[in-house]
């Protein structure tokens, strides 16, 4: 066998066991650089640890006081974020009541779902930044108010992308300051489908120890297929020591990330749940989207948990970069 067949038979082997999927790039960003492929996003154009979770041991993130941070974007004053639709738990499953979380939207082009975001206000919706970059915007359809995303649900809302906005800072090849912003073309009405969700209150808040809950139509397993219902995973969120001992390299992790799950395996997100929400409930009951879904290695390898964007450090970045709407404020304990 050829000596170059071979290296390059290994390197592709190398990249399927480690990358979850590379966004279809246009010729303006053809160039990656292979040693990102250590990483791997959760993007999926379409493991082997346990999806399924029991809601028993999950623990409300309840801060004493609760500080509204300066930087946070303008308020509201008619709507509230967070309001889930969640009626009960359920115990030992993974698929969430229909609109359990009414702010989540799938992203898909030419027809192939792959990747996640959340509504923040009437017109936009918050990612991660490797969901849109190298991306044609014209291809990419945004879906909210979806729960079965290959039904055709009535409760449906199609959207196209008017703009959107990369955090000028963000690596591709580390995923550094991976968020972004889009702007939808027409905005949409908030009812009981729809509705936004809460950005964190707190720019100093330390969830470190609070179990949190990630959602997306992601793949159930790393070798399984994408989910056709939106479903859940319970994560407990690790301290930054945890993190750092992990079987990742001290250099790809930074300040602007957090990982969150288990180091034997067990659960994790995986490929199509990237730019999805990570949530905490907040003192009022609300839900809290305080990570967006980035990378990782596999899905649910032990020792690798997955990563996060740690959303408490762009409160400033997003106000800057939403043209002045207003977020909606967590409801009020009455």
């Amino acid at each position: 066998m050829d000596t170059k067949y071979i290296i390059l038979h290994s390197i592709v082997v190398w990249l399927v066991g480690n990358v979850y999927a590379l966004p279809r790039v246009t010729s303006q960003n053809s160039f990656r650089n292979p040693f990102a492929s250590t990483l791997r996003s959760y993007l999926d154009f379409g493991g082997t640890g346990s999806s399924s979770i029991s809601e028993e041991s999950f623990i409300d993130y309840s801060p004493h006081s609760v500080t509204v941070s300066k930087d946070r974007p303008n308020i509201c004053t008619t709507c509230v974020c967070g309001v889930s639709n969640r009626k009960m738990r359920i115990v030992g499953g993974n698929i969430t009541e229909v609109h359990e979380f009414p702010w989540i939207a799938g992203f898909s082009t030419r027809g192939k779902f792959y990747c996640a975001g959340s509504l923040i206000t009437r017109k936009h919706i918050l990612t991660a930044a490797h969901c849109l970059d190298g991306l044609n915007m014209r291809e990419i359809q945004i879906v909210l108010g979806n729960h079965n995303r290959v039904s055709h649900e009535n409760t449906v809302v199609r959207r196209r992308i008017k703009s959107a906005r990369i955090h000028e800072h963000f690596d591709p090849y580390s995923f550094n300051n991976d968020i972004a912003v889009i702007e939808m073309d027409i905005s949409v009405e908030f009812d009981s489908v729809i509705r936004p969700a809460c950005l964190p209150q707190n720019q100093v808040s330390d969830y470190t120890g609070t179990m949190a809950v990630a959602a997306g139509w992601g793949r159930i397993g790393e070798r399984e297929s994408l989910s056709n219902v939106l479903r859940k995973v319970d994560l407990p969120i690790l301290s930054d020591e945890e993190c750092q001992t992990a079987g990742y390299a001290k250099k790809q992790l930074t300040e602007n990330m957090f990982c969150a799950g288990y180091l034997k395996g067990q659960r994790d997100a995986c490929q199509g749940d990237s730019g999805g929400p990570l949530h905490v409930t907040g003192a009022h009951g609300n839900l809290e989207v305080i990570g967006i879904i980035s990378w990782g290695r596999g899905c649910a390898r032990p020792q690798f948990p997955g990563v996060f964007t740690k959303l408490t450090n762009y409160l400033d970045w997003l106000r800057n970069h939403l043209d002045g709407e207003c977020v909606c404020p967590p409801p009020q304990v009455r």
